[in-house]
C-alpha cells in the first residue's frame, strides 16, 4: 500500500511540474505575442533607426531587438503630441510606460527623443554621447519602435520606445 501511495505521489508531482514548464512557455509564448502584437508599416528612415540602434547594440556584445507594433504605435502617439506642443519633452511618460506594460505585456518601458536631426546616424550619434541616452540603449530589453515624424517644417520629431 505505501509503495502505491509514493507511486500516486510521484504521478502528481511529475504532472504538476510538466504543468508548470508548459505554462511557462504559454506565458512566454503569450508575451511574445503581445509585444509585437500586429505588423505595422515603418518608414525607411524608422526602420534606419532600429537598425542603427541594433548595429551599435551588436558591436557592444548585447542582443539585438524585435520590432514591436504595439510600442510603435505609443511612439506614433507621442510624436504627434510633441509636434502639437511645439517642443520636445518626456512628458506623460510615466502614463504611457504603464499603457504600454499592459499592452504589450512588458515588465518594463524606457525612451529616448530626438529633434532637429536628419539621418539615423545623426540620431544616434547624439544618444551615443548622451550618456542617459546611451543607457537608455543599452539597456536589458528585447523589444522596440521607433516613430520619426516631420512637423510642418519639416522639423523631424524623434521617438524610440525599449521594452521588456
Amino acid at each position: 500500500m505505501f509503495r502505491f501511495n509514493l507511486l500516486i505521489l510521484i504521478a502528481l508531482l511529475t504532472l504538476t511540474v510538466s504543468c508548470s514548464s508548459s505554462n511557462t512557455e504559454e506565458a512566454e509564448l503569450y508575451t511574445e505575442i503581445a509585444a509585437t502584437n500586429s505588423k505595422a508599416e515603418i518608414s525607411e528612415i524608422e526602420q534606419e533607426v532600429i537598425d542603427a540602434v541594433n548595429g551599435y547594440r551588436a558591436s557592444k556584445g548585447l542582443s539585438t531587438l524585435k520590432f514591436s507594433a504595439v510600442a510603435y504605435e505609443f511612439a506614433n502617439e507621442h510624436n504627434t503630441y510633441m509636434i502639437e506642443a511645439g517642443k520636445i519633452s518626456h512628458d506623460n511618460f510615466g502614463k504611457r510606460s504603464s499603457k504600454l506594460s499592459v499592452a504589450a505585456n512588458s515588465e518594463y518601458v524606457s525612451e529616448n527623443l530626438g529633434k532637429d536631426f536628419y539621418s539615423a546616424e545623426q540620431i544616434l550619434e547624439a544618444w551615443i554621447n548622451s550618456p542617459t541616452h546611451k543607457k537608455v540603449m543599452e539597456g536589458d530589453v528585447n523589444y522596440t519602435a521607433v516613430s520619426v515624424t516631420a512637423d510642418q517644417n519639416g522639423v523631424l520629431y524623434f521617438t524610440q520606445l525599449f521594452i521588456k
